[in-house]
């Protein structure tokens, strides 16, 4: 059956009307997008700085008390300043002003030198010059000790005296010396003499200031003085000290006065145990204190008349400079390894030891756990003066200074030393957790690693803390029990806008921990599905 067309399109329509409303132009048929979330911050925190590479730690120490000592130190390769140190951001290293006697260095990059000379000066002490080992950087952190003698040790004297000069010359002779016992030295500048600079110009202050520094090579105050670098390593002999004199002239402009016009004269004590004799002719070395580097000076010291009591004999000889000076002897050099026998592993943080004698004083550490130390290789002997028959005073301490071993008088030490260790008081070990924190969300952190953590009694040398292998973690060991320690932490890389840190912590065996904050970047996004 058929339907009615005009029925149908009639329904049709009123569906249409009826689905639309009506028939306006405004049909509400308009896209209504989705919400739109706003910018998301996320903060972010700086990638972890890796661990720090190996350093060299050096502390100046009082050769007495092991004290630190307030230092400059300048850095010398071959007689020039060293281009080889950097410092733990990077920088060329050449000179560091240290306040509490530490100070931290690494080798350069594209570096291969073996050896550096530190020259230190400190108020109060004699200027010495020290050749730093580097080779041993490949085997992890070197330690080392260098240890200066107090201007008021026995066995060393030290005077200074002022003059007047006009045009870079005075008038008259210019006189100074000391005199205490075995420690005696000279110095005679005729009138006339002109004054020059290193340049060889005429000094223009209108006074000097003439200081003279002696010690008794008799004792180990001579060795102890002798600044490092007087012989060369693979010798068959060693130039060892028998009369020491250190020469420093300098204006009221703080020019310092290196060469004279004419000769002037030095005198120097020889302890008549040195088995010299009137008349005899003995060599002469210089050591240029401003950049480390011995010379053997082409004139001779001549030994005068024994003086009345009997102990020392004057050697004298001219010259037209000024700088450290030494009357040496010739013996056999040392050819067989200077060891260290152990009664037990050192301890965690390790031990310095140091043998002094009226020949050669020589400083070495001794790493942790070893229990046979080669302080001195056979190869090197001659350089630090060993002799073939040397004997030394043997002393081991700890970074604080206390004694864990002590020889009773000089034993010989070309070859093997027993050492029994003995430890002197009641050490623990801690680790120090170290955090930085993102100061804009609290929520976010990374373990700081790569930091300089370094730690120490108070006045006393500083030692390293490494990381114990868990990332923002370094270990403080061999701390003495109940003692406060003073820790500094260098953060760097990505942290370093964190600065310089100082804690403060008593050894009690009990990890510690610190949180830094800094502003970390902030990434922005959206979110949503």
């Amino acid at each position: 059956m058929f339907t009615n067309k005009k029925t149908l399109l009639a329904m049709s329509v009123a569906s249409v009307f009826a689905l639309s409303g009506c028939s306006s132009d405004d049909d509400k048929n308009d896209v209504v997008p989705d919400p739109v979330d706003p910018p998301v911050e996320v903060v972010v925190p700086p990638e972890a700085p890796a661990e720090l590479g190996a350093v060299v730690n050096a502390n100046i120490v009082d050769s007495a008390s092991f004290d630190a000592v307030a230092s400059t130190v300048m850095f010398y390769e071959n007689g020039v300043a060293s281009t080889s140190l950097v410092d733990l951001d990077g920088n060329a290293l050449a000179t560091v002003v240290s306040e509490d006697g530490s100070f931290t260095f690494q080798l350069a990059d594209d570096s291969d030198a073996e050896s550096v000379t530190a020259v230190v000066m400190a108020e109060g002490y004699i200027q010495k010059s020290f050749t730093i080992d580097l080779t041993q950087l490949s085997e992890g952190d070197v330690e080392v000790a260098l240890s200066l003698t107090s201007v008021d040790s026995e066995g060393v004297a030290q005077q200074s005296i002022d003059a007047s000069v006009s045009g870079g010359s005075s008038a008259d002779a210019i006189t100074g010396g000391v005199a205490d016992g075995k420690a005696t030295a000279a110095v005679t500048v005729p009138g006339g003499t002109q004054l020059l600079d290193a340049s060889g110009d005429l000094i223009t202050g209108e006074s000097v200031s003439l200081s003279v520094t002696a010690a008794d090579t008799s004792t180990t105050a001579g060795a102890a003085i002798t600044p490092e670098g007087l012989n060369s390593a693979g010798a068959t002999s060693v130039l060892t000290p028998v009369g020491v004199a250190s020469v420093e002239m300098v204006d009221s402009n703080g020019v310092k006065v290196k060469k004279f016009s004419q000769p002037i004269t030095v005198s120097m004590a020889i302890p008549a145990d040195k088995g010299v004799s009137t008349g005899d002719m003995l060599t002469l070395v210089s050591q240029n204190e401003d950049t480390g580097v011995w010379t053997t000076e082409t004139q001779q010291a001549e030994v005068k008349d024994l003086i009345a009591d009997g102990s020392f004999y004057n050697a004298s000889f001219e010259t037209d400079h000024l700088t450290f000076f030494s009357v040496v002897d010739s013996q056999p050099s040392c050819s067989s390894d200077m060891r260290l026998l152990l009664s037990e592993p050192a301890p965690a943080a390790g031990l310095y030891v140091t043998m002094a004698s009226a020949d050669a004083g020589v400083g070495g550490y001794i790493r942790a756990n070893s229990s046979e130390v080669t302080l001195i290789r056979a190869s090197t002997a001659s350089f630090y003066g060993i002799s073939s028959d040397a004997t030394a005073k043997v002393t081991v301490r700890d970074a604080s200074g206390n004694l864990w071993f002590a020889s009773e008088g000089e034993v010989p030490v070309c070859g093997d030393v027993n050492v029994t260790l003995t430890s002197p008081v009641d050490y623990v070990d801690e680790t120090l957790s170290l955090t930085a924190q993102c100061s804009n969300d609290e929520d976010v952190s990374i373990p700081a690693s790569g930091a300089l953590v370094k730690y120490s009694l108070s006045g006393k040398a500083k030692k390293v803390a490494r990381p114990t292998g868990e990332a923002g973690q370094y270990s403080l060991a061999s701390l003495v029990s109940g003692e406060e320690y003073t820790v500094t932490v260098k953060y760097k890389d990505t942290l370093k806008s964190i600065g310089d840190k100082t804690y403060t912590i008593t050894a009690d065996g009990t990890a510690k921990s610190q949180t830094e904050q800094l502003t970390c970047d902030v990434s922005t996004g959206v979110t949503g599905g």
